[in-house]
């Protein structure tokens, strides 16, 4: 007589609400995010400026993050979302969004010479605007305020994800702790 040995799965709950909030502004942040710094890059790149090596790094943990937030989605449709790699993964992925915070902040608002202060002594405190009207004084002046609230904008979001990872790794480890303990 054969024996037959059934498998069972292991499945663990997620509390699909909080998951599922939580991966749609991982996908805001990281896309919002690789698109501003791209942006950016893209007018230092036109304007033959030394593009630093932090936005490749920042575009590459948006890149990352977003292929993070899709392979949850399918592990989780396919209820093969393991709590252990999801802890793994935001972990790496926390320490690659705070290595870019970190880096931004002291660009931002580092010493003098920082971006927060060229913003604030040429674009925000210059009080000569262009004559009226639609010339390229003008244009350049909004290009001037658009791009130092872009950086204001992606230091905000990167200090959302970074946190959000931070909950995320709390997150996995309750829902490892609910499976052991019931």
């Amino acid at each position: 007589m054969e024996r037959v040995v059934i498998g069972r799965r292991k499945r663990y709950r997620w509390d699909e609400v909080v998951l599922f909030v939580l991966l749609f502004i991982f996908l805001v942040c990281a896309a919002a995010t690789l698109g501003m710094i791209s942006y950016i890059t893209y007018y230092q790149n036109r304007q033959f400026v030394v593009i630093p090596w932090y936005f490749y790094f920042i575009i590459i943990t948006c890149v990352l993050t977003i292929i993070f937030v899709f392979t949850v989605w399918v592990l989780y449709a396919i209820q093969y979302l393991l709590p252990i790699l999801v802890m793994l993964f935001s972990f790496i992925l926390f320490v690659l969004w705070i290595t870019g915070l970190v880096k931004q902040s002291i660009e931002l608002w580092g010493p003098q010479g920082s971006i927060n202060d060229y913003c604030v002594r040429f674009v925000y405190n210059d009080a000569i605007w262009a004559p009226p009207g639609q010339n390229r004084d003008t244009w350049a002046r909004i290009q001037q305020e658009g791009v130092c609230n872009l950086w204001k904008t992606t230091f905000a979001l990167e200090l959302i994800a970074t946190f959000l990872f931070l909950y995320m790794i709390f997150m996995s480890w309750q829902v490892i702790r609910s499976a052991r303990y019931g």
